[in-house]
């Protein structure tokens, strides 16, 4: 059997044109739409600890787009080995055949189709998109910096990071795409000016508060993985007229920003929308352009899928990849 070896290179090469962007975000959307009427097979990811290091393994599978298993790691001692301390691969196969299509470098993956998904909450659910703000300046902000500014028409990029370098390269990277892009000095400084604030950090305390908020914003948190951290605090939950998640039986169980809510009494399971519930026209997320919402995504194993589906048609088409015989 043949199966194509699709590394980060060659995924970057693929997504970064407006075109793929924009159908990446469409395939991301479709997928979420996808998930929440229930036509997708995807069990909670399996997490395991060998010593301090923590290892993930994703599954999903759908009719007609694929079956795909990502494996993904998080070696904080690799810091030490000058190698990157997370890593991944996504594996894909026919969903018809069970016959091996494709093995995906993870790591870009899983950041372009982050991206996506913030880019589908802001599609169906954001007010306006001319002013985004960044706080985090990290991989998953500069992959947010190539998706955005190849999907919608920003007019100013405003980023805050306590990194000033990392801040720099951000900002230098949008003005060389055409958006005029400005440093800040506190996060309250980027929220503040903001249309759309996206939250990208590994902060175990709030780095948005609920009081910074003004009508119509759209708050996006793609950060705080851990049933302890959280990116924005209760008052953002309080202020918010909708709050819109990727997967709800992920976000209760695997993340601070809406744990600890329900936990002080703010929030109920009901109170979730599920992004693909809007998209099916199923629930509604926004009312009014002076509605304050939110998206909190954890990010789930129908991103990936959706997400390598659509390289590895694109890598197919255009003779990218390499091709081993297993």
């Amino acid at each position: 059997m043949k199966v194509t070896v699709i590394g980060e290179r060659e995924v970057n090469e693929l997504l970064d044109f407006p075109e793929s962007a924009k159908k990446l975000v469409d395939a991301i959307a479709s997928a979420f739409r996808d998930y929440s009427v229930g036509r997708v097979v995807m069990p909670r990811r399996t997490v395991m600890y060998i010593d301090n290091d923590w290892w993930g393994v994703m599954p999903c599978g759908s009719r007609n787009v694929g079956f795909s298993v990502k494996i993904v790691n998080v070696i904080e001692s690799n810091k030490l080995r000058g190698l990157p301390t997370t890593q991944g691969i996504v594996i894909l196969l026919d969903d018809t055949t069970g016959v091996p299509l494709a093995v995906i470098n993870g790591t870009a993956l899983t950041a372009w189709r982050t991206a996506a998904a913030s880019a589908v909450s802001i599609k169906y659910v954001a007010a306006n998109v001319d002013n985004v703000a960044l706080i985090g300046a990290g991989l998953q902000a500069r992959y947010h910096v190539l998706l955005l500014t190849r999907v919608f028409n920003i007019k100013r990029l405003l980023i805050y990071s306590r990194t000033k370098g990392k801040a720099i390269e951000l900002m230098n990277l949008a003005r060389d795409r055409g958006v005029d892009s400005v440093i800040v000095d506190s996060g309250f400084d980027a929220v503040k000016q903001a249309d759309v604030v996206i939250a990208l950090t590994t902060s175990k305390e709030p780095v948005i508060y609920g009081s910074w908020l003004h009508e119509g914003m759209h708050v996006i948190s793609v950060g705080a993985p851990e049933r302890e951290s959280r990116e924005f605090d209760d008052d953002v939950i309080r202020k918010a007229s909708a709050i819109v998640v990727d997967s709800r039986e992920a976000v209760i169980n695997e993340t601070g920003d809406i744990i600890i809510p329900m936990k002080n009494g703010l929030l109920a399971e009901n109170n979730l929308i599920e992004i693909g519930e809007i998209i099916a026209g199923l629930r509604q997320g926004r009312s009014s352009s002076r509605d304050i919402t939110v998206f909190k995504t954890v990010g789930i194993a129908v991103e990936d899928l959706a997400a390598a589906s659509y390289v590895y048609r694109l890598a197919r088409d255009r003779g990218m990849g390499v091709t081993i015989e297993l």
